[in-house]
């Protein structure tokens, strides 16, 4: 797998979508969640602790950027060196990608994972890296829009019995309560443009989800001529 940002077959926008990047968003919310099983969402959690590591860097990017923006000061409140994803023995303050690393290494997974994924997590991290500062930040703004749908979506899985996945699921949960609603993380953005100069990230992290095949797996009703994700490759 290839995860670039020249993308060379967009996603295809549907009526109403202004913005490429929203199509992206689309079809990633519908892809087959309801489809994995606890190996799988081991990988997508593997796959949003590095996507997290990112949002980090990305956001401390924004707050050089805007140092000033009330909003953004108080959103990055709670997406760095704060205590509001405590579960178990998870105790300290911390970004978000130092929760699910906690509960990665407590369920020896990262060495696993690491092996078995961190080539394509290096060129995701890369792909990511090479945006300039200012789209980059304006990536953290967009997330704070279109996460929560996604993290929904991911909810929609079945099996959460595998090791660490509970904790996995909290981080899911509380993302969602933490940027959606009045006065959540998004409304504390939203004064921020948007456009397609963030198509690229978003082509980037659905190109890492090709990672778990069963995401792209027809369903029954997919197979009854009802509308399918994409099976073509992004880049």
């Amino acid at each position: 797998m290839n995860i670039a940002l020249n993308v060379t077959q967009p996603v295809p926008l549907s009526s109403g979508e202004a913005f490429r990047h929203k199509a992206v968003v689309r079809e990633i919310k519908g892809l087959n969640w309801e489809n994995l099983d606890g190996d799988d969402l081991q990988v997508v959690m593997y796959l949003s602790y590095i996507a997290a590591v990112e949002f980090a860097e990305a956001l401390r990017l924004a707050l050089d950027l805007y140092p000033s923006h009330e909003g953004l000061l108080e959103m990055a409140h709670g997406e760095l060196k704060t205590k509001n994803l405590l579960l178990d023995d998870y105790r300290d303050a911390g970004d978000h990608h130092e929760f699910l690393a906690h509960f990665l290494e407590k369920h020896d997974l990262t060495e696993p994972m690491r092996q078995r994924l961190g080539r394509h997590a290096d060129a995701y991290l890369a792909a990511c890296r090479s945006l300039d500062e200012n789209v980059r930040a304006m990536t953290v703004f967009s997330r704070e829009e279109e996460l929560s749908g996604i993290f929904a979506r991911m909810l929609d899985a079945e099996d959460w019995s595998y090791p660490g996945l509970y904790a996995f699921r909290h981080y899911l949960s509380r993302h969602i309560t933490f940027d959606s609603g009045e006065g959540g993380h998004h409304d504390l953005v939203s004064s921020f443009p948007i456009d397609d100069r963030v198509y690229p990230f978003y082509a980037a992290r659905l190109e890492t989800f090709r990672l778990v095949p069963h995401l792209f797996e027809l369903t029954p009703a997919a197979k009854a001529g009802c509308d399918t994700p994409s099976e073509r490759p992004l880049m």
